[in-house]
């Protein structure tokens, strides 16, 4: 036989452990579980600024959405769906490799016009998607200080050969070769973009490398 008031007690216990319980929790406290935080999901890139507020290569550059990164670094970019192989994705990996700002060509027919001077830049270009890249000199373009773009043209400096015409690479193949520039005598260049689509005007699919 229950002592004389037990039940009541027991009762009455139970609910204030409740009532407590309730209002821990809503006031962010523990009911057992609360401190058992689970992993945490990093949103932010985990690549660096680097001085100037230049981005590293695997950063991408705010509004075009264009990759940018510098002298040596490999930026990889896609092909637009309009222009990609029937059999696959069309994508590469492009590292500018060297710059040289007064070239001399290998055959006279390709100097730089009065006026003007050859510039000349080495890259190294991967494919790897699951399509036939094929791209060129047509691609590439140097900048100068006020933004306006010079387009590569065919021809050999003296430092190497220049990217094959027509540059054909399966998945995995790779090439490296230059590309020369007619620009201005004068003319201050401080950046180079590759565009994969060559005939494209997809901002987004094109990489530049900011010169020091």
């Amino acid at each position: 036989m229950e002592p004389f008031g037990y039940r009541n007690t027991h009762s009455l216990r139970t609910v204030l452990y409740k009532d407590l319980t309730a209002t821990l929790v809503a006031c962010g406290g523990s009911d057992g579980d609360g401190d058992k935080s689970g992993p945490t999901k990093n949103t932010g890139s985990s690549s660096a600024a680097g001085p100037g507020g230049e981005r590293t290569p695997d950063a991408v550059a705010s509004g075009a959405g264009s990759l940018v990164g510098k002298l040596g670094d490999t930026l990889a970019l896609e092909g637009s769906p309009s222009n990609l192989d029937t059999t696959g994705t069309v994508r590469a990996d492009f590292t500018l490799k060297k710059y040289v700002d007064r070239a001399q060509a290998a055959v006279d027919y390709f100097k730089a016009p009065a006026g003007k001077r050859l510039v000349a830049t080495e890259f190294t270009i991967v494919s790897t998607g699951t399509g036939t890249y094929r791209g060129g000199y047509d691609g590439a373009k140097v900048i100068d200080s006020t933004g306006q773009g010079y387009v590569g043209k065919p021809g050999s400096p003296t430092v190497g050969e220049s990217l094959s015409i027509p540059l054909i690479l399966t998945p995995g193949k790779r090439a490296t070769g230059w590309v020369v520039f007619d620009v201005p005598e004068d003319a201050k260049i401080t950046a180079v973009t590759y565009q994969i689509d060559a005939n494209g005007v997809d901002e987004e699919r094109t990489g530049r490398w900011n010169l020091g």
